[in-house]
This record gives structure tokens, sequence and C-alpha cells, in this order.
């Protein structure tokens, strides 16, 4: 469980939780379920290659050019551990409300 300044941007930590449960999934689907733009998609997808978190294919289908995405081993531990970390910060946030209002 650790914090992980890489996927603190919403479109990072969303692309990379849209593909934890996808073999690979095309950049025109990435950007249209983050409903974000082309070069957003371009920026932080990059971002995560570099980091390797994200494994990149290009290709086509018929003459027209396609991007894949998914994510590497490395990027599913960071996620794991990101998520996990946001859900015991979450979980200690609300743990002393719980207990305050047991105690009125």
């Amino acid at each position: 469980m650790s914090r992980d300044p890489l996927l603190e941007t919403g479109p990072r930590l969303a692309l990379c939780a849209l593909l934890q449960g996808a073999e690979w999934v095309d950049f025109a689907t990435a950007r249209d379920m983050l409903a974000v733009s082309d070069s957003a998609i371009s920026k932080h997808s990059r971002t995560l290659e570099e980091a390797g978190y994200l494994e990149v294919r290009k290709g086509s289908v018929g003459r027209r050019p396609r991007t894949w995405f998914r994510l590497t081993p490395t990027g599913r531990a960071a996620l794991t551990g990101h998520l996990a970390w946001l859900t015991a910060l979450s979980n200690a946030h609300g743990a002393p409300a719980e207990k305050d209002e047991a105690n009125l």
C-alpha cells in the first residue's frame, strides 16, 4: 500500500482503472470513456508509458491507424497499491466520525 504521485492526476488514475479490467483498450475508447481530449490522452498515456506503467501498441485497422493501451505488471502493482492507500486514507478519515456518532 503506497501513495503514487503519478496516479494523483485524475485522468491518469482513471486511465489505469479503465485498463485494469481489459487486455487492450483502443485510444478512441479510452478518450471517450474518460471524456477528455485527444491531446490529454496522448499526454497522460505518454507519462504512464515512460514510467513503465503502460504498454502502447500501434497498428492499423484497414487503412486507418490505431493505438491501443494496456497496463504492464508494474502499472497494475502501482494501481493496486495506490488504490489501497486511498482506501486506507478514506477509512482513517471516516473512523473518528463513526466513533463520535456512537458516543452520542
